[in-house]
């Protein structure tokens, strides 16, 4: 697979096979995804990952914590905006009806979308869960270099043939998740990602979200 047929294809894969994944298959994709850019080289990224019974009981604490707050634990670093323009909005609720819609979940069904919203802290049934973390010391700049990444590993993922969906749903219990994996308190958990074996006979992952035509998001200028 080349990179364009990688960047075209990979998706977020939602339902995956609980085919095993060995530690070496996982730090062969991190060992080729070390050679992300990254602003003067300062490789600011961190990961923590989780298989077997450490990624149930990451899992668990989430649930838990979750049960004794719906709402989620207050954080520095919300994965929205409060004043997000009505565009993004709507490109936030198209994937969601979208995906509701290949699911057969009725938008009034509100048993089968929480069932929905609790599989993703059981990553989707992935046999590996990666957290990302950062040094609080960072800007953004560094932020977004921790975002490529991120990027380049599921690309290298998607190339090998396994499946990936990034999580930043798990803001909603950063706190008790860093206290959880007993990290340093300079690093920051930005995002986790469920890695396994896609699910193909599952509707879910035919999902392809729409994306804005180029002309919609540039400027041209000198040519």
């Amino acid at each position: 697979m080349d990179t364009i047929d990688a960047i075209k294809t990979r998706i977020s894969t939602r339902a995956f096979l609980d085919t095993p994944i060995s530690q070496a298959e996982v730090e062969e994709i991190l060992d080729i995804a070390r050679f992300s850019p990254s602003s003067s080289n300062l490789q600011p990224w961190g990961t923590v990952v989780l298989a077997g019974d450490s990624r149930k009981a990451a899992t668990d604490l989430a649930l838990n914590t979750l049960m004794k707050n719906p709402a989620g634990e207050a954080d520095e670093f919300p994965v929205y905006p409060d004043n997000l323009p009505q565009k993004y909005q709507d490109r936030r609720a198209g994937v969601g009806k979208a995906m509701y819609e290949l699911m057969g979940i009725e938008r009034q069904d509100e048993a089968a979308r929480q069932a929905w919203a609790v599989d993703n802290f059981n990553f989707y049934g992935a046999p590996v869960a990666i957290f990302f973390t950062i040094d609080r010391v960072h800007g953004r700049n560094q932020w977004a270099s921790l975002g490529m990444f991120m990027q380049t590993v599921c690309l290298v993922a998607h190339a090998k043939g396994y499946g990936t969906c990034m999580q930043e749903i798990w803001a909603m219990v950063r706190n008790s998740l860093h206290s959880h994996l007993q990290l340093d308190d300079k690093d920051v958990i930005y995002a986790g990602l469920a890695l396994g074996h896609p699910d193909k006979s599952k509707a879910v992952n035919s999902l392809r979200t729409e994306r804005e035509a180029v002309s919609g998001f540039s400027q041209f200028s000198g040519f």
